[in-house]
């Protein structure tokens, strides 16, 4: 609280939602009549698309039912826009979670008043936990997982972590090693379901060939070019690919690469980093008409809503997040196109499917420059390689659905919905 107006004074991008965050001009309407309403929420960009398949199958099962979806940050509403719509047409009511004061919680429930809320991996506040236990609303804790990290934070808050879960009606894990740690941290057996991941059901992005030789002229992509997409990247680890990109260069000159930052904002600052090329690099906001005639090495993707899509064509993809401790990005949005991917250690967000991946060979696992390099130049100098290892991604994406079933129906039989 005392940091609070500091932080939002300092921060156009939170001070854009300070309001609604604090229970007033929230956009919700107030309940009328009595459909079921069920509260599904997502943190940020990630859980917003994990939640994407739910929100739809749930729409589809429960078509009487009124879905109030709310998510954290800005980007993560901005997502949450472009994928379930806005306005009339919009599949759920879209707004901001409120800020874990008493005051916010229970303004933002006289509006909404759930029958059901469902929070989606992460996010969940001690407020707000009990003021739905009050309220008798149970709270599911759907695709759940429990990193290391915060497994072991967990343990050392004691019985606070018991007191803490014990206000979640039921929690569906992603694997059977996330139960084990919601049980050790206090959540009882009953109270637990594994099964699995959501990520999986995640819709294929409609793009057909025609969709995809437009993204390729958007790009300015020549015939013979092959492409590397460093998607979803972290301050520190841009300059360790840039490095190993000029690097390859010299032995595959007919590379480009398409840089995405995770804040699509830190492009600018990134043109300051550039390497050597023969061919200026450019953000893709400055590129003009929908082709691009002048060719680039590098393009900066500065745009958000695009990536999942730019996947499509690209001849290999790593996935940011990973080479420095920040847990990783969703690896699914190339395997789906079956792109060979790459990856570092750092992948504690995605473990199960970072594993199910490299066991398949069609992942890599990269620690250090050299390896990145090695991986690029063996990969790419091979189609045969490159093609048995996107085959083998797609295998995973696709052999691993159904997780958004077994939620609802457990939903269902729980008598939650």
């Amino acid at each position: 609280m005392p940091v609070l107006p500091l932080v939002y004074l300092v921060s156009g991008k939170r001070r854009a939602n300070l309001l609604q965050r604090l229970g007033i001009a929230t956009g919700f309407k107030k309940k009328k009549n009595n459909p079921l309403r069920i509260w599904v929420h997502a943190l940020s960009v990630g859980e917003v698309r994990s939640a994407l398949p739910f929100v739809q199958s749930l729409k589809k099962q429960k078509p009487g039912a009124k879905i109030i979806f709310t998510a954290s940050t800005k980007t993560g509403y901005e997502t949450a826009q472009q994928l379930f719509g806005s306005g009339k047409n919009s599949l759920v009511s879209l707004g901001y979670f409120p800020f874990d004061f008493y005051l916010s919680i229970s303004r933002v429930y006289g509006i909404i008043e759930p029958d059901l809320v469902c929070l989606i991996e992460t996010d969940y506040w001690p407020g707000f936990l009990h003021y739905m236990k009050q309220q008798r609303v149970p709270v599911v804790l759907i695709n759940a997982r429990l990193s290391k990290t915060s497994f072991n934070g967990y343990l050392r808050m004691g019985r606070f972590s018991s007191l803490f879960f014990s206000s979640l009606s039921h929690v569906m894990a992603q694997t059977p090693l996330d139960a084990h740690r919601f049980k050790a941290v206090g959540v009882p057996e009953r109270c637990l379901s594994t099964m699995g991941n959501i990520k999986f059901d995640q819709p294929m992005v409609d793009l057909d060939e025609s969709g995809i030789l437009k993204l390729r002229s958007r790009f300015g992509i020549q015939e013979k070019e092959l492409v590397w997409i460093a998607g979803s990247t972290h301050e520190g680890e841009e300059k360790i690919l840039l490095d190993v990109f000029a690097a390859v260069k010299k032995n595959i000159p007919n590379l480009k690469l398409i840089l995405a930052p995770r804040d699509p904002g830190r492009g600018e600052k990134l043109m300051g980093q550039m390497p050597f090329l023969s061919h200026p690099p450019v953000l893709f906001s400055a590129l003009a008409g929908a082709l691009v005639s002048e060719n680039h090495d590098l393009i900066i993707l500065d745009q958000m809503g695009l990536l999942a899509a730019v996947y499509a064509v690209c001849d290999i993809a790593f996935i940011g997040g990973s080479l420095l401790p920040f847990g990783g990005h969703n690896p699914l949005e190339p395997a789906m196109f079956g792109k060979p991917v790459l990856f570092g250690s750092h992948m504690t967000d995605f473990l199960e499917i970072a594993d199910l991946l490299v066991d398949a060979k069609g992942a890599v696992r990269v620690e250090t420059s050299s390896q990145i390099q090695a991986s690029l130049e063996e990969i790419l100098g091979s189609s045969d390689l490159a093609g048995q290892m996107g085959a083998a991604c797609y295998n995973v994406f696709s052999g691993n659905s159904g997780a958004v079933t077994r939620t609802i129906q457990k939903m269902e039989a729980l008598s939650f919905v």
